[in-house]
């Protein structure tokens, strides 16, 4: 009962949440160009998202490791 009276309770009422994060990784690859370094980035974040499906991960920027 509610506090007026009729109807359930509201106060403890169970209700949908989400939860959006962001997270940051950084891997390193041995590749001939940028372009195959991508490549290599999309099959690890491939396998990543097989067995997170949740998780998405997105190439912000790719530079030569001197």
């Amino acid at each position: 009962m509610n506090r007026y009276g009729k109807g359930p309770g509201i106060i403890n009422r169970r209700r949908d949440y989400r939860v959006e994060a962001e997270c940051r990784v950084s891997v390193g690859f041995s590749a001939r160009s940028l372009e195959e370094a991508e490549d290599l980035f999309y099959e690890y974040s491939g396998a990543v998202e097989d067995r997170f499906p949740e998780m998405v991960l997105e190439i912000t920027d790719v530079y030569e490791d001197n």
